[in-house]
Order: structure tokens, then C-alpha cells, then sequence
């Protein structure tokens, strides 16, 4: 999977941008005589107040370049400040969003799912057996299995409609905008394919629970969590404490 590329400024060659604060400099400093040469081409009747036109368009220059200096600083400190608010939010290894994201994204989703009537299901997904991975086949191991889940997530989200966030270590989910039967069905696929790819062809447990329009975040991630748990180890009859 290819990582997303960080975007790097490419500042303009220092010396284009000192060129024109070097030249009003210059001809400031050079316009007593500069001035003294001109008002001797010219009678000083045409042009009486030659030298203030003169000193006024030279001050008016360097604040349009001063103005577009602080322009440019402010587009590039919030360019680095959207940036930094993304990394913030997303998982490195994976590239999903985080447990940051997700407690951010669900609320607005179980809001636009309420104001749209549509039925929103958690997706809750856990690899089997993560550490035996690492411990016989190295976190290397470990690690690519992690992205590939990751990967078959995405590909398994669609655009603008679901998305998919690592929480913990080996724990991830799915928040999909489709009742029980279609997350079920996106769920089995994920399973699937997330076998077939894996490095060792490791398996996922899921736990799905479709919001009835009035559970709050917390209920909706204790119970998919209880039902993932209860998908890895069925022979337990109760929950977890």
C-alpha cells in the first residue's frame, strides 16, 4: 500500500523574494539625489509636490510587498496547521483514521443518520490470535497484517457513505450507513477477503450493532464490543465485565 505523500512547500528562491524590498531600499536611499537630478529637468512650478509623489509610491510599494509577505506566512501556517490536525487524527501504520477520528466522525454520523432516517450499523473487528503472529513470524509480520486489514477496510468503505478507523492494536471499525442484513454482508466480504490477503491468512472476529436512534456512542461501542467477543470465544454464555 502506498503511503500518502506529505506535502512539502517549495518557498521561492530567497533572493526573488528580497529583489524588490533591495530595490525600493535603494532608490530610498539614493532619492535625495536622485530627486536633485530630476527637479533640475523640470521646473518645480509643473511639478510641485514631485518629491512626496515620489516617496509616497516607493512606501506604497514596500506595504503591498510587506502585505503579500504576511499573506503568504498565513496561508502557509494554516496549510501546516490542517496538516498536523490530520496526522492527529490519523493512524501511521494503517492510514485509517484513529480513535481521535472516530469518536469525532461517529457523532456526526449518527446525527446525519437521525436527520436522514437511515439506519447506521458499527462494525466492530478484531484479528485472532495477533500475538501468536508476532511472537512466531516477527512484528514485520505483524505489521503488514495489520495493513492489510486496513487496506480491505477502505477498499470495503464506500466513498462519502462509511469509514473505517484502528483503535486499539489489533481492534478496528467500521462505521457503515446500511441496516443489520447489509453490514452483515459487507462484514462477511471483509472477513473474506481480509483471509485471503493476509500475510498468514490470519481471520477477524466482528461484532455488528445497528443504532435504534437513541443509544449514545459509549452503548453502541460496549455492544458491538460484547458481540465481537462473543464471536471469538462462543462457547462463553455471558459478556465480558
Amino acid at each position: 500500500m502506498k503511503r500518502r505523500e506529505d506535502r512539502v512547500f517549495e518557498p521561492k528562491p530567497r533572493n526573488r523574494l528580497l529583489l524588490l524590498p533591495a530595490v525600493l531600499l535603494g532608490l530610498l536611499a539614493a532619492m535625495p539625489w536622485l530627486l536633485e537630478i530630476l527637479e533640475t529637468q523640470w521646473s518645480p512650478a509643473g511639478f510641485p509636490h514631485f518629491r512626496e509623489l515620489i516617496d509616497s509610491v516607493i512606501t506604497a510599494l514596500l506595504g503591498i510587498w510587506i502585505l503579500t509577505m504576511i499573506g503568504r506566512e498565513q496561508e502557509i501556517n494554516r496549510t501546516h496547521l490542517e496538516e498536523l490536525e490530520q496526522l492527529s487524527l490519523t493512524d501511521p501504520l494503517t492510514g485509517l483514521g484513529n480513535r481521535r477520528a472516530f469518536e469525532r466522525d461517529l457523532e456526526v454520523a449518527l446525527a446525519r443518520a437521525q436527520r436522514n432516517e437511515v439506519a447506521l450499523t458499527l462494525l466492530y473487528l478484531d484479528i485472532d490470535e495477533m500475538k501468536h503472529v508476532n511472537d512466531r513470524f516477527g512484528h514485520a509480520i505483524g505489521d503488514e497484517t495489520l495493513r492489510t486489514l486496513g487496506a480491505v477496510l477502505r477498499c470495503s468503505s464506500r466513498l462519502g457513505t462509511d469509514s473505517a478507523y484502528r483503535v486499539g492494536g489489533d481492534e478496528f471499525l467500521m462505521v457503515i450507513a446500511a441496516d443489520a442484513r447489509g453490514a452483515e454482508t459487507i462484514a462477511e466480504r471483509v472477513a473474506s477477503s481480509f483471509k485471503e490477503r493476509s500475510p498468514r491468512h490470519s481471520r477477524v472476529s466482528t461484532g455488528l450493532v445497528t443504532w435504534d436512534g437513541h443509544a449514545r456512542v459509549q452503548q453502541l461501542l460496549d455492544e458491538a464490543d460484547t458481540r465481537m467477543y462473543r464471536h471469538k470465544h462462543p462457547q462463553l454464555k455471558v459478556a465480558r465485565a
